[in-house]
């Protein structure tokens, strides 16, 4: 079995925030407010995921706006009177401008192994305009040849066009690509039906995956990245 490039997811896969960031729920509460499980679930996964963006997609400006836009749609939802949500909005953001991303232990030396070996490496994000500042923080900018964001490209995964895409950066034909990440739907059907190798990595310390289907196997499953060499 031989592959031409890797794709890797990035959050979850290759790095996480660090431990000082405040999680919505905590800010939420610092308000006098009970944060909604549902409602934050599906303002950051359930219902977004696969969707276009197009037009919010047009310049970084555009982009967070629409994420301001959406944020205060989820305020509204949990209950938040108008006079808060500002605050709010820029409690979260300096939040996680204080949470620095921080790769996992083994993801620069097993970087620098795929590309030892020759292998053309690309990051394609589900994220916010910022994603190549996000790798460069984790200190893995240096270790791969091409990044995309959601962001830039309109698209989330498991939405054909991002696929498209990271096909086309990996510069080599679907089939001799492996793809990398730990959310089913994104990372292993989407793949999956686009043509490539995916490889599901399921960390110990993440939260259970949603979208995966009861009972689901694929033939490649790690729990964390040493396990992908075997397979180069």
């Amino acid at each position: 079995m031989g592959f031409a490039a890797v794709v890797f997811d990035f959050y979850g896969t290759l790095a996480i925030r660090a431990d000082n960031s405040e999680p919505l729920r905590d800010i939420l509460a610092r308000f006098g407010h009970v944060a909604d499980d549902d409602a934050i679930w599906r303002f950051f996964n359930d219902g977004f995921d696969g969707t276009t963006h197009h037009e919010h997609s047009a310049s970084r400006d555009h982009y967070v706006a629409w994420q301001r836009s959406r944020f205060i749609d989820l305020l509204r939802d949990v209950g938040v009177p108008d006079h808060q949500h500002d605050p709010i909005n820029e409690s979260l953001r300096a939040s996680w401008g204080s949470g620095a991303m921080v790769a996992y232990p083994e993801s620069e030396a097993v970087l620098g192994e795929i590309r030892r070996r020759g292998l053309r490496i690309v990051i394609c994000s589900n994220w916010d305009w910022d994603l190549r500042e996000s790798v460069e923080d984790a200190g893995l900018h240096d270790h791969v040849d091409e990044i995309i964001s959601s962001a830039w490209v309109g698209a989330r995964k498991p939405h054909p066009t991002i696929f498209e895409r990271a096909i086309e950066l990996a510069g080599a034909p679907a089939s001799d690509v492996l793809f990398v990440g730990d959310t089913w739907n994104c990372d292993v059907e989407g793949p999956t039906a686009h043509g490539m190798t995916p490889v599901y990595v399921r960390r110990s310390d993440r939260e259970p995956d949603h979208t995966r289907p009861d009972g689901a196997t694929t033939a490649h499953e790690f729990d964390d990245l040493r396990g992908l060499l075997g397979l180069l």
